[in-house]
């Protein structure tokens, strides 16, 4: 399948002979769905674990006025008036919003870089301007009132673009937490949209200049992308006696990168003052700008018999994922009577966060694995990887067989379309099975046909699933000049933010890292991806101004538990490749009546399987304040949801409705189709979740192509 055949909205079929037993597969997928899952990286190597190279679409925009009495429609005049870039939006101390793309709200507001130093005090001191896309509620315009406070939202990373996320999944997320609920993505900075910019490889070309150019900046996106595949070839630090000493050579030569282009700007860099804590006053600077935009304008939701005890004006109403849960938690404990309500889904452990090494983050990464045979054994011949007469077993013992083989040889193939030769290693193998834990609804089907391709040696058939993104990288972008809507913004983020919140940094010598390798290796068979990721702060020495907060648990300086204003709410899966269940209960016990919900599945977040049940948890803690239960201390004391899929028995919207409406209708026919519709957003979230970033993996090694489901 070419993929410029999505240009042309052709439906996809793609017909698969194999042997071994299995039947021949026909895959037909329409042109939405098709195309976004080509889209869908499967980092197969990870060259360097923050090597982040993420784009968030840049939305079209056009003014809006809070003095505007309209309805947010659309006309041929906004059309006329319709902007193209977040660059034509004047930044502002105050919110402006400005119609973009229709029913979008975009704006650009002005914070200090360095909370110490704040704007009032001197026109000198350096600014961030932060890009903020909103999401407003169903009939929400000035004539209506806007929500008491918008819901902010992050997906992770760190990294991770808001902007994004509302842009392509805001209508979805809105569908879950209320038609009435105004939604607000945000760039954190030095990310995306929001500038300055954390770009280390752009450098001004000319002495006089303080600024990199345009120019300047097509060059370091040039070199930015030679200096991510030249390492391609090294593959994961176990891969050979020589790949630890390359990869943490080149995580310093990068970091040193970094650190001359802090030295240029100093204590004006914004490489010093990206830290989850500027993160956090950041988002209490959008309250508070909020709560001033709607008091002028007077666009405030009805507040007459309101319960002061659910009132969220001028409190954050967040929910964030993976990363984003340290950015929301972070936030808690900095401001506790500044909760709303505060929702942390796929919940990273703080302790282990600033720590060098996060050990127990990926305890339960094999747990997960072991799922994907049973599920593949359960399918019978609707997976790829099971032969005639399988046990659960005998799918592990061929897994193995494949990595061993890969082990000693790798595997060639010619691509196509290209002619391009190739090269399946094991380290890219291992590290896309990693990948794929994330998601095992959507992934187990794709790493089973991949799989299968690889145990028959089938180069032809492997061809057509995999393929590397340099196969189709054109030079030629980097000749244009302008560069904003062909290469991703701020570069080196994720490797920024996560250096920055390391309160104890990684600075280890080749045999202690080897050591450390042996010693993860007890806890999980990914000891060696994982390291590769984690590999990416050794030697970070750029200090940043903001320090990492306090979270271990060390008995000199464990606190009580954080008391906030409203209860937070934390979200774990029973089994999570990066994110386990135990530092969801850890943090939740961190914070006063805070409530967890397990959802009893695998993967990374809760929208990596469609639960009805957690659904309905968020909501209602969002829309009524009904917290769940705290966990306590006791094993099993929390709340729990069932599942509503499994791999190779995704959700289905027809499916659920045919099946609950033959129930006995309990519940009336609009509710049910409201729940349909909840389930489905929640379905396609999970879908948009295989694009975002987590620890900077790019995508920059395979891909799997869209079409291969086994």
């Amino acid at each position: 399948m070419d993929i410029n055949q999505c240009q042309h909205g052709e439906p996809y079929v793609e017909k698969l002979s194999t042997s071994s037993g299995h039947e021949e597969l026909g895959h037909e997928e329409n042109y939405e769905l098709f195309c976004r899952r080509l889209k869908y990286v499967v980092a197969v190597f990870i060259i360097f674990a923050f090597s982040f190279f993420h784009r968030a679409g840049a939305p079209s925009q056009g003014h809006w006025s809070m003095d505007t009495k309209q309805e947010l429609t659309r006309s041929e005049e906004n059309d006329k008036e319709m902007l193209r870039s977040f660059g034509k939006i004047t930044p502002n101390e105050s919110l402006e919003w400005h119609l973009c793309f229709d029913k979008f709200q975009c704006a650009r507001l002005t914070v200090p870089m360095d909370y110490h130093r704040p704007l009032s005090t001197s026109a000198d001191n350096p600014r961030v301007h932060l890009a903020l896309m909103m999401l407003p509620g169903i009939s929400h315009t000035s004539a209506s009132g806007y929500s008491a406070s918008p819901l902010l939202v992050n997906p992770g990373g760190p990294g991770g673009s808001g902007v994004g996320l509302v842009q392509t999944q805001g209508p979805q997320l809105r569908h879950i937490v209320g038609e009435g609920q105004d939604i607000i993505g945000f760039d954190p900075r030095g990310i995306g949209e929001t500038t300055p910019q954390t770009d280390c490889f752009s450098f001004p070309s000319s002495p006089e200049a303080t600024e990199p150019s345009i120019e300047d900046i097509s060059q370091g996106a040039f070199h930015r992308s030679r200096w991510s595949l030249s390492g391609a070839e090294i593959g994961l630090i176990n891969s050979s006696d020589v790949a630890l000493k390359k990869l943490d050579s080149r995580v310093r030569s990068l970091g040193s990168l970094c650190k001359m282009k802090d030295n240029l700007q100093s204590e004006d860099s914004i490489l010093r003052h990206v830290a989850t804590s500027n993160v956090a006053r950041d988002m209490l600077s959008i309250i508070d700008a909020w709560v001033a935009w709607t008091e002028k304008s007077k666009d405030i939701s009805s507040r007459s018999n309101v319960d002061l005890n659910l009132d969220t004006r001028g409190k954050l109403v967040y929910w964030g994922f993976s990363y984003g849960t340290l950015l929301g938690a972070t936030f808690a404990a900095m401001y506790p009577d500044r909760v709303g309500r505060i929702v942390l889904d796929g919940v990273v452990d703080a302790d282990q966060y600033v720590s060098p090494i996060w050990f127990q983050s990926i305890r339960d990464a094999d747990d997960v694995l072991a799922t994907f045979f049973k599920f593949c054994h359960q399918a019978g011949k609707e997976c790829t990887f099971y032969y005639d007469g399988d046990t659960e077993n005998d799918i592990r013992l061929r897994y193995l067989h494949v990595l061993e083989e890969l082990q000693d040889n790798a595997i060639t193939m010619i691509q196509p379309r290209t002619h391009y030769p190739e090269s399946i290693t094991y380290s890219a193998i291992k590290s896309l099975v990693f990948f794929c834990l994330k998601a095992p609804v959507s992934l187990f089907p794709l790493i089973a046909r991949l799989l299968d391709s690889l145990f028959r040696h089938d180069e032809g058939t492997l061809a057509e699933i995999v393929y590397t993104p340099a196969v189709f990288l054109d030079y030629s972008l980097f000749c244009d000049a302008d560069l904003g809507e062909a290469f991703p913004k701020g570069g080196e983020a994720t490797y920024a933010i996560s250096c920055s919140d390391k309160r104890y940094p990684l600075n280890e010598t080749i045999p202690k890292l080897s050591s450390i390798f042996n010693e993860l290796s007890n806890l999980s068979t990914f000891a060696d991806v994982w390291l590769t990721i984690l590999l990416g702060c050794d030697g970070w020495n750029i200090n940043a101004t903001e320090p990492p907060m306090r979270w271990d648990n060390h008995p000199a300086h464990k606190g009580r538990p954080i008391n906030t204003s409203f209860p937070l709410l934390f979200i774990s899966n029973t089994a999570d490749p990066v994110t386990p269940l135990a530092s969801g209960l850890k943090m939740a016990r961190n914070f006063g009546g805070a409530g967890l919900v397990e959802q009893r599945s695998e993967g990374h977040c809760s929208i990596s399987t469609v639960s009805k049940c957690t659904i309905d948890k968020i909501r209602e803690y969002l829309t009524e304040g009904k917290v769940p239960r705290p966990p306590g201390d006791e094993e099993g004391g929390w709340e729990v949801c069932e599942r509503d899929e499994w791999p190779w028995r995704p959700f289905d919207k027809m499916e659920f409705l045919r099946a609950n409406a033959a129930a006995g209708g309990i519940v009336q026919a609009g509710e049910l189709m409201a729940q349909a519709d909840r389930m489905q957003a929640s379905k396609d979230l999970q879908e948009a979740a295989l694009d975002w970033t987590f620890l900077g993996q790019s995508g920059l090694g395979l891909k799997l192509r869209a079409g291969s489901r086994g």
